[in-house]
């Protein structure tokens, strides 16, 4: 559907809608394929760890690289390398030839194909609409990702992992591909202007120097890092909470994490709203703030419908605050750096995903699997307290003024 974002940022939008649902597929898919080989805590959030891991060794590079190069094409690239990587898995599991070593090897591949392709994306978006259009677009986006990865993809999923194992990883392939095709529909090239006069070493120094410089943005960066630390730590064994806790069946385990994608679409319409009525500082506190209730209530149940209203409340604060994240990073980076800043701050972002799956399969090893909930929740105290001050509507629009954006 066109709006005023633009017919640039249509096909986008088309390309994300459709790769969501693979991913969504697929993110069902991939635990209950792991599970299915092993009951192991450790070697069940091994995947996560593993497919997570490129972000904390890759993050810098593929920054420093997209800033180099034309972000469309990296991200057509990608989306085929995917496609072929997640085909090969699902070849392997339709003739009963899939070992674990394999599916963390895929999953290692992917993660590192996504670096370069969630880098690219996020410096490709304000060169498709005004700067103003950023909460706005970054919803859209994030509407199309919780409606695809996390409502319409996992229930199809788990079910078409009881009807044939390895028909999600073949319908993920196919998103990849097709999504592939609707980014090449974008018109025109979309590399940086800048002058390429230094090594890659020094466009990363260059990076980071300007992010730990940025205090909103450095916060924002680190925040996520702990959010992400502590809630991959609940991701990388939450299959096996829902099966042994929680009763559900494979299906169930898809239903219930639609619940989140429900949540997480009334985040993206509510998001932007929510930013115009108290401001971006004042709704990344009431995120923060929910996240430590929330975490405490997972582990204090054993009921599937509490649960699923809980993931839907969680899936909700989680898209407001990538809307405010996402576009406050976009607005307040230069065009020439924008890859190298969210190539950074993934790194800490997202880099603290593989860690937070070891910290988890540890954590529920040793304690049990209600442990990490409690164990994030208590950070989650402990961090916020720490950024409170630092992260306000008044310090967010020093920022803007500071950091004039051409």
């Amino acid at each position: 559907m066109a709006t005023k974002l633009g017919a640039r940022f249509d096909r986008l939008s088309i390309a994300a809608g459709v790769s969501n649902i693979g991913d969504g597929v697929t993110g069902a898919a991939f635990p209950l394929l792991v599970a299915s080989l092993t009951r192991d805590p450790l070697l069940v959030a091994a995947a996560t760890l593993i497919g997570r891991l490129p972000w904390l060794l890759f993050a810098l590079i593929s920054g420093a690289l997209v800033d180099r190069m034309d972000r469309k094409r990296v991200m057509v690239i990608t989306n085929v390398l995917r496609a072929l990587g997640i085909g090969l898995m699902a070849w392997g599991v339709a003739t009963d030839r899939i070992e674990l070593f394999a599916i963390y090897v895929v999953a290692f591949g992917l993660g590192v194909a996504e670096t370069f392709f969630d880098t690219s994306a996020e410096a490709l978006v304000p060169r498709l609409v005004d700067v103003d259009d950023l909460p706005p677009a970054n919803g859209r986006l994030q509407a199309l990702e919780w409606v695809g990865s996390a409502f319409a993809g996992p229930p199809l999923g788990a079910l078409l992992f009881a009807v044939f194992a390895a028909l999600p990883f073949f319908v993920d392939a196919a998103s990849f591909a097709i999504a592939a095709f609707f980014i090449l529909l974008i018109p025109g090239s979309y590399r940086s202007e800048r002058v390429i006069d230094t090594s890659v070493r020094e466009d990363i120094a260059a990076g980071l120097k300007w992010l730990w410089n940025q205090r909103v943005v450095r916060t924002l960066a680190l925040m996520a890092g702990v959010t992400n630390l502590f809630t991959f730590g609940i991701i990388a064994v939450f299959v096996l909470y829902a099966q042994d806790i929680l009763g559900v069946s494979d299906v169930g385990y898809g239903v219930l994490l639609a619940t989140l994608g429900v949540g997480g679409l009334l985040g993206a319409v509510i998001g932007p709203r929510l930013v115009l009525s108290v401001g971006s500082g004042n709704t990344i506190r009431l995120t923060l703030v929910a996240q430590i209730v929330l975490t405490a209530l997972f582990g204090f149940t054993s009921n599937v419908y509490v649960v699923g209203a809980l993931l839907l409340l969680y899936g909700l604060l989680i898209t407001a605050w990538n809307i405010v994240a996402v576009s406050l990073r976009q607005g307040l980076t230069p065009d020439e750096i924008r890859g190298r800043v969210a190539g950074a701050s993934r790194l800490l972002a997202w880099g603290a995903q593989p860690l937070g799956a070891l910290l988890g399969g540890l954590v529920a090893s040793a304690f049990g699997l209600r442990a990490p909930f409690f164990v994030a929740s208590i950070a989650f105290v402990i961090a916020t307290a720490l950024v409170w001050s630092i992260i306000s509507n008044e310090t967010i629009e020093d920022a803007r003024a500071q950091t004039p954006v051409g």
